[in-house]
């Protein structure tokens, strides 16, 4: 098989599969742009604020957004693979996964003017806050970056390579929708039949 006709294989199956995962394909863009530039939005909290406990301690809120946000996949929620929500969709949607609850407690602390620290690992996003206290999934040895008031600090993380497989594979390929299956396996037929096999292979 000619080189040339490798490459516009490849070129056909990447983009028939991204067309596939992203059918509005700047949601991608949008969510790798929030997920450095969070879009964070206090004004967004004021129908959340109203029904907040009075008790306004961090780990109560956490608590209590945790519980008001049941986590859900974002092919669950917003049909794409990966997905990160203004908080305003995230209020409109009521549940999420990791990015949701970030992005509505983060609001909710700037609201509430209550210092906290972003951090984000190969797997999982979250607020640290003082007082906070560190969990496997949750704490500075697996961080990959955190930010704060200064700025952006990057790091090699501790990896557990296992789960993080295991969890990639429950994201992007056990909660994609039936359908979305069907036509991300059509494309690898079609590639093959388009081609690997001659023209005249492939008449009826």
């Amino acid at each position: 098989m000619p080189a040339r006709n490798r490459r516009l294989a490849l070129v056909f199956l990447l983009i028939w599969s991204f067309l596939v995962l992203y059918p509005r394909p700047t949601a991608l863009g949008e969510s790798l742009y929030r997920l450095f530039v969070p879009p964070i939005e206090a004004g967004a909290m004021l129908p959340l604020l109203a029904e907040l406990p009075e008790k306004q301690e961090p780990a109560e809120l956490e608590k209590y957004i945790l519980e008001r946000f049941p986590y859900y996949y974002d092919w669950q929620v917003y049909g794409f693979p990966w997905y990160f929500p203004t908080p305003a969709e995230a209020l409109e949607k009521g549940k999420g996964d990791c990015k949701t609850r970030f992005i509505v407690l983060a609001s909710l602390f700037t609201a509430l003017e209550i210092p906290y620290e972003l951090f984000i690992s190969p797997t999982h996003i979250w607020v640290s806050y003082e007082g906070k206290k560190e969990n496997p999934i949750e704490n500075l040895k697996v961080a990959l970056f955190y930010r704060d008031d200064e700025g952006i600090a990057l790091k090699l993380p501790r990896i557990n390579w296992r789960e993080s497989a295991t969890v990639t594979w429950e994201a992007f390929w056990v909660y994609m929708p039936p359908q979305r299956k069907r036509l991300l396996l059509a494309g690898l037929v079609f590639t093959f039949l388009l081609f690997f096999v001659p023209a005249e292979g492939r008449r009826l």
